[in-house]
């Protein structure tokens, strides 16, 4: 189980690769969505290998940020402002 984390991991880490060098604005938005999915992942498979509840709730709460994040970060592209 801890292997799979790592590789999700390792995998974030490809992301955050795209978020630096994305050819477009719209790669680099859907890799910082990507990472965040990753890491919602891996804190709900912490949960599971460490018997913690508590990083449930975290998971959610941070899931429900990156969602808002997203929404802000769509209209921010497609008006060109947040207003």
């Amino acid at each position: 189980m801890i292997a799979v984390v790592a590789a999700l991991l390792l995998f974030a880490c490809g992301c955050f690769y795209r978020v630096v060098r994305g050819p477009t604005l719209l790669d680099r938005v859907a890799a910082v969505d990507a990472i965040g999915v990753l890491l919602t992942v891996v804190l709900v498979l912490s949960a599971h290998i460490f018997g913690r509840v508590i990083f449930l709730d975290i998971a959610m709460v941070y899931a429900l940020l990156m969602f808002a994040d997203m929404l802000i970060l769509a209209k921010f592209i497609e008006t060109g402002g947040v207003s």
